[in-house]
């Protein structure tokens, strides 16, 4: 490269630094039109990907993949292009990432980030607890208390509260004392933090806490609150105490202050509400005409499906309650019954169902499933299995396995079919197709995914040992035990251990299962985290060097200098290479001396 160009190249990653990614971007593809540099290369998708430009900038990282495999920023960036292009492959990537380097704080940081978005809890648990272990800050701790709330753990997330003595209180803080059960404090903490901060949130949390130990001095406070909010009240609070007071009975205080809510907010939440307290109150005629102004309004806004599902569901309970079954009939199909959305043909078929009329509410399901068959067929399955037609319900899941594309109705299918209660996976073709895809999506796929292929692999081994195929049965345990995700919510390691110990204990002559490989001597390879955080005891500005060398493969002492602003850049790489050499490695080694100083290269793994 010539000096012109070393002095483009050097512009190129200030800029970078100044966060001028376009200007840099520029340079880079400058550059990169004469020759190739991989730091160059990389740069410029750095650069495409902070300026938006997401299809260019994965062509670039997909490229630098296969080129630098072993690369965890490459692949953390890969991760953060495919994440903000909605692909399902992210996930996948910032494994990757995290895998080959653990002490990379940004993919770590970028990875648990997308599981929370997600509400993957379970799987955001053991990224963030590495965070724990090394560069952890206040937000990183309040993640890591919300992820353990989800997942359960509200005792750890107190414990670690407590452990870095955090007066702060928090909503966390807050949560987890509630999922603990300690709701005295909860109320107690809760209302010194709303006095501090006057949010209204807060104080809801506050009330439920209250609740839940005092329930007359929760109502009171409900009450007192309702009548002194300036500006009106917090919709949650109101609606949360009219949920409180028709729970204890209270319809008719509950019915005023479901009208007071309707006067701001017409949503159909609160309007459900009004429903069901006139029904409580004996009102029919008008309980029937509020269901039935709710239900036109939301099939005439197209609303959502589960919001018209769940607003038609129950008008459908309520006639079935209140009418005779002709009126209830003639009611329900001529309001409902003439759509054809899938919300609507589904209630139709459990409105006739509810009636004892098994063909008509057949038909109705069938034309769910013809509508849309991932969210009719499901429902079409059951109802079949229900009924004894245990060869069309297998019929209709295998056509919904064989179809279905996204990773999201995957899952969803999954778990209609390993179900408790209907037990679809008594079928063997079934069992063997969903297995088949979900370990084709394998890298893929969330906590939830994971944990509904390792029971698939359970239940595959359950009826192995039942038929006496005991090489079968340890094979599916040993698959099984290799997807099953961390925090398990219903399969555990030792499940699969018991069906082990039968199939030993049963078998005559037991057999393995797993192929031994030819032995081979293997290199062992130290990671940079390793290196970083077990052996050298780099610095601050050490560390620096290390990762921008890591990303940049070369650099020159301009370079480094410009990085951490600072000359004595000769000294600190001189202490890198005397450590590492101490340590019997190799991380950095000097390849002479250009216009710019010394040249480092990169020689980690």
């Amino acid at each position: 490269m010539t000096d012109l160009s070393q002095d483009k190249k050097r512009e190129a990653f200030r800029l970078f630094e100044d966060a001028k990614y376009q200007e840099s971007l520029l340079l880079c593809m400058e550059l990169l039109e004469s020759e190739k540099d991989s730091s160059l290369e990389i740069l410029a998708a750095t650069n495409l990907y902070n300026t938006g430009k997401l299809e260019d900038a994965e062509v670039f990282f997909r490229d630098l993949a296969r080129k630098m495999p072993d690369s965890s920023y490459v692949h953390s960036y890969l991760a953060k292009v495919l994440e903000g292009r909605g692909d399902e492959g992210a996930i996948a990537e910032y494994a990757t990432a995290v895998h080959l380097d653990c002490s990379n704080q940004d993919a770590l940081r970028s990875y648990a980030g997308y599981l929370l978005a997600r509400r993957d809890y379970r799987g955001a648990l053991p990224v963030l607890r590495r965070l724990l272990q090394s560069d952890f800050s206040h937000s990183d701790r309040k993640n890591l208390m919300r992820a353990l709330i989800e997942a359960g753990e509200s005792g750890e997330a107190l414990a670690i509260h407590a452990a870095h003595n955090d007066p702060e209180l928090s909503h966390e803080y807050l949560d987890a004392l509630v999922r603990d059960g300690n709701f005295r404090e909860a109320f107690e903490s809760g209302l010194r933090l709303y006095r501090d901060c006057g949010d209204t949130e807060i104080w809801r949390t506050c009330l439920d806490a209250l609740a839940r130990y005092d329930l007359p001095g929760a109502l009171e406070a409900y009450r007192s609150y309702v009548a002194d909010a300036a500006g009106g009240p917090h919709t949650g609070i109101l609606c949360d105490y009219i949920l409180l007071l028709k729970a204890k009975k209270r319809y008719r205080e509950a019915l005023d202050l479901t009208r007071n809510l309707l006067s701001c907010n017409r949503g159909p939440a609160g309007r459900l509400l009004e429903c069901e307290l006139l029904a409580e109150l004996g009102e029919k005629d008008a309980a029937r005409a509020a269901f039935e102004a709710v239900i036109r309004d939301e099939l005439a806004a197209r609303s959502d499906p589960e919001v018209l599902s769940r607003v038609i569901s129950r008008y459908r309970r309520f006639l079935v309650n209140t009418c005779p079954a002709d009126e209830a009939a003639e009611r329900f199909c001529s309001l409902v019954a003439k759509e054809i959305n899938v919300a609507c043909l589904l209630e139709t078929a459990r409105f006739f169902a509810d009636l004892g009329n098994v063909s008509e509410a057949r038909s109705w399901y069938y034309r769910a499933y013809r509508a849309d068959f991932l969210a009719g067929g499901p429902p079409y399955a059951r109802f079949l299995s229900e009924h004894g037609d245990d060869r069309e319900c297998e019929k209709v899941m295998l056509y919904i396995l064989s179809n279905v594309r996204k990773g999201s109705d995957l899952i969803h299918t999954a778990a209609a079919i390993l179900d408790d209660t209907h037990r679809m996976y008594r079928f063997r073709r079934l069992m063997e197709q969903l297995i088949k895809k979900l370990s084709e999506r394998r890298t893929t796929l969330d906590s939830e995914g994971l944990e509904l292929l390792s029971i698939a692999f359970f239940i595959m081994a359950t009826n192995a040992l039942e038929e006496g195929d005991y090489a079968g049965c340890k094979y599916a345990c040993l698959c099984g035990m290799d997807v099953i995700p961390h925090h398990s919510r219903t399969i555990r390691l030792e499940d699969y251990l018991r069906l082990i110990r039968e199939c030993k204990e049963q078998s005559v002559a037991d057999r393995p299962v797993m192929h031994t490989a030819e032995a081979k001597e293997r290199v062992q390879k130290v990671s940079v985290a390793q290196v970083i955080t077990e052996q050298l005891g780099l610095s601050e500005q050490e560390q620096k060097i290390v990762a921008f060398l890591r990303s940049h493969r070369k650099a020159s002492e301009m370079d480094l200098r410009t990085l951490l602003g600072t000359r004595r850049v000769v000294g600190m790489v001189n202490r890198i290479i005397q450590k590492a050499a101490a340590e019997g490695l190799s991380v950095i080694e000097k390849k002479g001396v250009g216009e710019d100083g010394e040249i480092y290269e990169y020689t980690g793994t």
